[in-house]
Formats: C-alpha cells, sequence, structure tokens
C-alpha cells in the first residue's frame, strides 16, 4: 500500500467494517459483489498476506483470515491478531510455519504459526517489523513481546517476505524500502534476530515506489534443470514487475540474459535504429544549443533508459532549444517504437515523424524524467521515405526531451509503461503473493493479487466493502522466443473447472466485419470463456466485446499486423466514479503461428484474461448495468476464422454458504 495512502485508509477500514458488522449479507443481491473470487464479507482488503498451505489448508490473510481446502471455496475466520497496545497498525507481511521449532516461541508438539509484518506506528509512520504467534493453526496471533524485531528508524521499511533457505539453515526476509526503489535481504536462525544480508535494486521499473516484494522458485517450461528463483515487487500504485536469477542465500543475482534484456533491451523485437551509444550522433543533424555534440551519458535524476547513453536536453537548461533530425528512411515495418521522457509540450518537446515534408506522427513525454516506452503504427506510409525530428523549442517548466532505442518493429510498444518485465499488463494487479507449504510436497507455485488500483480504490463504487483478490494462478517460467531470455506464465488454477455449469459451444466459422452477437447470455456477469483465433495474411483484427448492453461494453480485441492486445473500459458501465478510471490498456503480444487462444474469466466488476496459456495477462476491474450481460465477436479486418469458443457460467462460491447459514464461507 503506498505510502502516501496508508494512513488515510486506517481510518476507512475501521469505518467499513464498523458499519458493515452485523449487517446480513446477501451475496447475490448485492451489486458488483464477485461471485467466484474472494471477498470477505464487509470492510477493506487489500494486499493477499500471510498465504500457507499447511496440514491441508491454504491460508489467506489481510490480517483479517479464510481458509479453504480447494482455492476456490474459502471459509471466513474472525480477525485473527490480538494482544497489542492498538498504538500501530498491521501492514503487510507473511506467515510462517516453524516446523524446527527455531524461535522458541511455540507451545510443543504443536509447530506454530508465526506471522511478520510490518507495524507502521500511527503517531509518526515510522515503520518496523514484529512478529505475532499462533498455537492453534492461525486462528489467534498472540503478539510478540519483544517487537519490534528489525527496526531500521524508517518511514519507509515494509511488506517482509520471510522463507526458510534450507541450504544456509536459516529464515531469509525480503522486504522493501519503496522511496530507495530497493528490496533488503536479511537472514536469522530464530525470526527474533535479524542480520542485514544484501540489497538489489534499482533496476527496471524504478519511477514509482517499490513495494511488496516477494521471491520464488518457478520451473522452467522443457526444462528439466533446477528451477529458477523470481524476484517479484509491487510497483505502485498499480503494478508488478519480477527478475529471474538465482539467490545463493545472501545475495539475489540476475540471470545474464535477463539482466540483458532489462538494462540493454537485448530481446526487443525488431531492428534498432538507433540506440545512442556512441560518443556522436552518427548520422542525426543537430542544430540550436539543446542537444550538445553527441548524446547524453544519462546520470539521475533522468532513468529508464536502456544502455549506458541517451539524447537528452535536460542538462542544456530551460533556456536551450533546437532541432535533432535523423538520417532519411524508408517506412518498412507498421511500428516505430522509442523511449521518451521530458516535457508534455505538442510541437515544443518530444519527437515526430516527418513524411513529405509534414509531420504525420508525433509524441511527447510525461512531464517526468523517467523514460517510458511510447510508439506509432506506421502502415499508412508504408513504402514512403521519411526521417525523424527530436524537438526541445520550448521554454520554461519541462521544457526539454529524453529520447532512445528508436526500434522498427512489427510489435507496437504504446502502452506507456517503463521498460522491465511486467507481471500483468492490465490497470487492477498488485501485491502479489505466493502460498508456501509446509509439511507438504507441492509441485506447483500458486499465487494471487489485489485487483485494485490505489488511483481509485477509495471510490470504487462497491457498497458491501471495498477489495477483491484475483482467481490464484499457477505459475512457471518460460524462455522466450529468442531463447535468450525468460517470460512468466501464469495460469488460472485447474480447481476453478468444478464451479463450471452446463456449457455452451460456437461452431467454427469464418467471422464478418462486423458484430456478431452470440447466443450465449449468463443470468448474471460470472462465466469463463475460452476461444481460439485463426487468420490469414499480415492484416487482421478481431476480438470480442464482454458485458454488453445499454449501450455499454468491456471491448477485447487483437491487433495483428502490430502485434497489439487491448482491454477498453472507457464505455463499460459505471466510470464516472474517477477521471483516471476510464482507460484503454495496451500489451505487446507477438502471436504464435497467426492463431490467437484467449481464456477469460467475467466476474461481476472484474475481467481477467489470459493469452496463449498466460503468456500475456490483463487484469482489469469494469462497473457493468445488471442487464449488461451479452457477448458479442468482431471482426475489422482481415480473413478471421473462430476456430473454437466455449463458454460456462460459473456457479457462486457463496451458494454453500446460503446453505450452511451465515457462519462460514
Amino acid at each position: 500500500m503506498p505510502g502516501t495512502n496508508r494512513s488515510r485508509w486506517l481510518c476507512l477500514v475501521c469505518l467499513l467494517a464498523s458499519t458493515a458488522a452485523g449487517q446480513e449479507i446477501r451475496p447475490h443481491a448485492e451489486k458488483y459483489r464477485p461471485q467466484y473470487h474472494f471477498t470477505p464479507r464487509s470492510g477493506w482488503i487489500g494486499d493477499p498476506d500471510g498465504l500457507v498451505h499447511h496440514r491441508g489448508k491454504y491460508h489467506l490473510f489481510w490480517w483479517g483470515h479464510a481458509v479453504s481446502d480447494d482455492l476456490v471455496h474459502w471459509r471466513e475466520l474472525p480477525s485473527p491478531m490480538k494482544g497489542d497496545d492498538g498504538s500501530f497498525a498491521y501492514f503487510s507481511g507473511s506467515v510462517v510455519v516453524d516446523e524446527a521449532a527455531t524461535s522458541g516461541l511455540g507451545r510443543r508438539p504443536v509447530p506454530p504459526l508465526i506471522a511478520v509484518y510490518t507495524a507502521h506506528r500511527r503517531e509518526d509512520g515510522r515503520e518496523a517489523q514484529s512478529l505475532s504467534v499462533s498455537d492453534d493453526g492461525g486462528e489467534t496471533f498472540r503478539f510478540h513481546p519483544g517487537n519490534p524485531v528489525l527496526d531500521i528508524g524508517s518511514k519507509s521499511f515494509r511488506d517482509p517476505d520471510v522463507f526458510w533457505h534450507e541450504p544456509t539453515r536459516r529464515w531469509v526476509m525480503v522486504v522493501a524500502l519503496p522511496e530507495d526503489r530497493k528490496v533488503h535481504f536479511y537472514g536469522s536462525p530464530d525470526l527474533k534476530s535479524w542480520t542485514f544480508l544484501s540489497a538489489f535494486g534499482p533496476v527496471g521499473a524504478s519511477e514509482q515506489i517499490w513495494e511488496v516484494p516477494g521471491l520464488v522458485r518457478l520451473p522452467v517450461e522443457g526444462d528439466s534443470t533446477e528451477p529458477r528463483w523470481v524476484l517479484i515487487c509491487g510497483i505502485g500504485p498499480n503494478k508488478g514487475q519480477y527478475f529471474v536469477g538465482d539467490f545463493d542465500g545472501t545475495r539475489f543475482h540476475v540471470d545474464p540474459a535477463h539482466a540483458a534484456a532489462l538494462v540493454r533491451g537485448a530481446d526487443l523485437p525488431g531492428e534498432v535504429f538507433a540506440s545512442f551509444e556512441g560518443d556522436q550522433y552518427d548520422g542525426w543533424k543537430a542544430e540550436g544549443d539543446a542537444f550538445g555534440r553527441g548524446p547524453d551519458a544519462g546520470e539521475r535524476p533522468i532513468a529508464g533508459y536502456l544502455g549506458k547513453r541517451l539524447v537528452s536536453t535536460r542538462r542544456a537548461g530551460p533556456r536551450a532549444t533546437g532541432r535533432l533530425t535523423s538520417p532519411p528512411f524508408t517506412v518498412t515495418k507498421p511500428c516505430i517504437n522509442f523511449l521518451i521522457g521530458g516535457g508534455d509540450h505538442p510541437g515544443e518537446t518530444g519527437i515526430e515523424l516527418v513524411v513529405d515534408g509534414r509531420v504525420v506522427r508525433s509524441s511527447t513525454g510525461r512531464n517526468s524524467d523517467i523514460l517510458r516506452w511510447d510508439g506509432w503504427d506506421v502502415r499508412p506510409w508504408k513504402g514512403k521515405p521519411a526521417r525523424l525530428r527530436i524537438i526541445d523549442l520550448g521554454r520554461g517548466d519541462w521544457a526539454n526531451v529524453s529520447i532512445d532505442q528508436i526500434v522498427f518493429s512489427d510489435v507496437l510498444l504504446d502502452h506507456g509503461r517503463e521498460h522491465a518485465s511486467w507481471i500483468d499488463w492490465g490497470p487492477d494487479f498488485y501485491a502479489v503473493r505466493a502460498w508456501r507449504s509446509y509439511g507438504e510436497r507441492s509441485d506447483r507455485t500458486v499465487w494471487l493479487g489485489w485487483m485494485g488500483n490505489w488511483e481509485y480504490a477509495r471510490t470504487v463504487p462497491t457498497s458491501w466493502g471495498k477489495g477483491v483478490e484475483s482467481i490464484p494462478r499457477e505459475v512457471r517460467l518460460a524462455r522466450s522466443r529468442s531463447g535468450s531470455g525468460y517470460r512468466l506464465l501464469q495460469r488460472p488454477i485447474p480447481e476453478l473447472a468444478s464451479l463450471r455449469q452446463g456449457g455452451w459451444t460456437a461452431a467454427p466459422h469464418a467471422l464478418r466485419d462486423g458484430l456478431e452477437p452470440l447466443d450465449f447470455r449468463p443470468g448474471r456477469n460470472s462465466y469463463e470463456l475460452e476461444a481460439e483465433f485463426a487468420w490469414e495474411g499480415a492484416e487482421a483484427e478481431f476480438g470480442l466485446n464482454l458485458c454488453v448492453g445499454e449501450g455499454r461494453r468491456t471491448s477485447l480485441g487483437y491487433d495483428a499486423a502490430i502485434s497489439s492486445l487491448s482491454l477498453d473500459r472507457r464505455e463499460s458501465g459505471d466510470v464516472g466514479f474517477d477521471p483516471k478510471f476510464p482507460k484503454r490498456v495496451t500489451a505487446p503480444h507477438p502471436a504464435i503461428g497467426r492463431t490467437l487462444r484467449l481464456r477469460i474469466f467475467v466476474d461481476q466488476c472484474s475481467v481477467e484474461v489470459f493469452a496463449d496459456d498466460g503468456r500475456t495477462v490483463l487484469t482489469s476491474l469494469v462497473f457493468p448495468a445488471e442487464g449488461s450481460r451479452g457477448v458479442d465477436l468482431f471482426s475489422r479486418k482481415g480473413r478471421v476464422t473462430l476456430r473454437s469458443l466455449r463458454a460456462w457460467e460459473l456457479e457462486s462460491i457463496w451458494s454453500s454458504e446460503l446453505k450452511r447459514g451465515p457462519q462460514a464461507r
């Protein structure tokens, strides 16, 4: 939870809990209440915490508590944290099972569950790591009198992820220093005394604060050698990145191939037109005094560029002006991508594409020293001679521009994010945590995240409470298509298939231009859908409209010519509660063999999309009208075939509670 928002949420959480306490819950009648995602009966839920699998039970904490036998059906238990003096708030953390009684805190013979969390002091905002101990399987945790167990005197030091590292025979803690964009590693023999081991970061995305770190081992598909360590890190307010490498018990080392992709862009799709790594501009013509004699050395506060140099006019000062014009080239690829930062002053700062003496495409920065990916679809000018022009013609605040890594490509990178390995491309997937198994073997890693975004979390139109957890996802690694790096695979857990009811199938057929409403119309927006598309030729644009009705829709589309998967919720229903909510997001997704397979989960207020076995994932909140339950196919260009489509309504996980009464879920 970002530091700027956490304290103001303390009062809101209490208010939600108190106003909803004792009210009868009617899950089928509550507007936007998810039917197969976990939500508490009332109040607030944010980061998932303390995910442990122990004695056949999966535990989910948010310093509330729920348990499950199958990761699908949940039973909510009373709030477990007891015995503190009320001077602090419980922030994110983890739970371990002290099987070897290393801490001496348990009551033998039962191994204790020990919660390790951030205690955020209400008086001054100071954050330290503390313990609470459970001897009854996690139903009640008593506050440890020796708290805090790790305090560095900081107001920005939180979200510990703790696990037992067998090779070094000690506990390891991964904890974030959000404002520094770093994670620290600590070691302990007993969970009570901690020694600093090493630091990691900043690397990858660094414009926003780092939170909720974690370290897990994931298998590599098709590779029987040792699993790789994966370090994950939340990037406030709504994203997460990952790093693949090795952990020796003290330090995390990024895999060389993954490091090359992150630091130098070695795995970028396409042809690099200009990387600006030399001392001079190599054929580019500089005018004026803004650009100097050659590329910038790239020192802080400028960040987000690749390699060691970039084009930047920041150091020239606000009064310097000029142009930097590329050598001529012929447009041969459908996309031109680049990293861009600096001022948001159209016509004064930015980059332009000039064809036949006319500016046909342009982009600016976002009044930031951090470079992000932007790009243009340049298909209308394919085969034409062109030039690129970088301009700094303004004076005053943010009168500068930074550009790096211009790439001609078949894949459009217009997503507006920093250069990093992203866990999810949607706007609402944050604070990822993985279940750790104790006392029993598990051959898979399962995680989930908070479906939320701190830009508008306080204003979402849900009356029963605030916050939803994603569906659990099995996670693995795969080699990137070039074979030099790795990419994350996320797949919905197979246990979700137990909720399928009936089933509906569409016959394979060619799609015609325009809309094709499906006969599938669920009783409510809680369903799963699988579809496979194929196309001929380079041009194809197609997809599905979800939650259709009353003039509203959520549009999931794919443009094969630029390898772009998009999710558009600007007309999805209730979008007016916050100006930052209505948006269209895109994700680069090169197809394999001119086919696309989609697995989609819709649940009252959310859409989760898994493309091609989870190579690309988008998670988004939506708030459709009750009558918006239609589904359309659409095709706009190209020869597209629907190979298969199956859909199922999904049974509510509340159904069993309604039968048993309100005490269990």
